[in-house]
């Protein structure tokens, strides 16, 4: 019996599609083609090269371009120079794990369906290692590996190639939304949620003015008028919102609710985020306040 050493002509096409269709970068050599598919126990039975050289080289391109390009989504310079994060810090390491562990990697490889061009040895069969998630994630390795051999190291083509076959920027997206969006708040909760998010360096530390009765005065109730102007900064955009209410505390929780509101891109219950700068607190509700907005009623 002649054994089979290296993939035949149709799986070298698909596996070539495949490959090109989910990184964007054709391997055109066919030597490291058939390379990337030779397990070691293949390649000690038959004496040729394995893909383990391509599967280390691959494990540091994605270690390099996920954390390059996580840092380029959720990362950037505040105004004042200071380095800020859309996530928390203490998230990175999961953020970058989730990405490339073997499972999501396995998922990957399960999805484009080549590991059945795995070329095995006769210890590998009898293992039926392929089924095992850890020798198709050892697969992905490889294949960006052999990307980044052919491509002379090429980075426009590696960040390309991680990019398009991770999905990175959609799972960016759910990742940053799991930490801010589902998170519970309401305008009781609203100071402490802030703070917390600028000591992980998702904003700056909010700032908050104030105006007492000394100046605004009292309302037609004898309530005493006190103003609240918050302040920070989101990814170099100031952001301001300032509330009226009848004691100090509620217009420093009302601004900053509507603060927080529009630092994670979501609705406030009240009104359209970006309408109105001037808020009245009152009875447990916010109000738009038009005329000190220049509206009419």
């Amino acid at each position: 019996m002649i054994r089979r050493m290296y993939l035949n002509r149709v799986e070298k096409l698909e596996a070539r599609r495949v490959i090109k269709e989910k990184t964007g970068y054709t391997i055109r050599s066919t030597s490291i083609l058939n390379q990337v598919f030779r397990r070691s126990s293949f390649a000690a039975e038959t004496g040729q090269n394995s893909n383990e050289i391509f599967e280390f080289q691959g494990d540091q391109v994605l270690n390099f371009y996920v954390t390059r390009i996580i840092s380029k989504r959720c990362g950037s310079l505040s105004l004042t120079d200071d380095y800020t994060f859309r996530i928390r810090e203490n998230r990175f390491t999961q953020v970058k794990q989730a990405l490339v562990n073997n499972e999501a990697l396995a998922n990957i490889i399960d999805e484009w369906d080549i590991a059945k061009y795995l070329l095995l040895g006769r210890s590998d069969i009898k293992n039926d290692v392929i089924r095992e998630k850890k020798v198709k994630a050892d697969l992905f390795e490889a294949v960006i590996g052999a990307i980044a051999v052919e491509s002379d190291w090429d980075d426009e083509v590696l960040e390309s190639a991680v990019l398009k076959a991770l999905d990175i920027d959609a799972k960016i997206t759910t990742m940053i939304a799991d930490d801010t969006k589902v998170r519970c708040f309401d305008i009781d909760t609203a100071v402490t949620i802030l703070k917390e998010m600028a000591e992980n360096g998702q904003c700056t530390m909010p700032q908050y003015e104030f105006v007492g009765p000394d100046i605004m005065g009292y309302d037609e109730n004898g309530n005493p008028k006190w103003y609240c102007n918050c302040s920070m900064i989101n990814q170099k955009i100031g952001l301001t919102k300032s509330v009226e209410a009848t004691s100090k505390k509620d217009a420093k929780k009302a601004a900053a609710y509507l603060i927080l509101c529009e630092h994670i891109g979501m609705q406030n219950k009240y009104g359209p985020n970006n309408w109105f700068g001037f808020w009245t607190y009152k009875e447990g509700k916010l109000f738009p306040n038009r005329q000190s907005n220049g509206k009419k009623e």
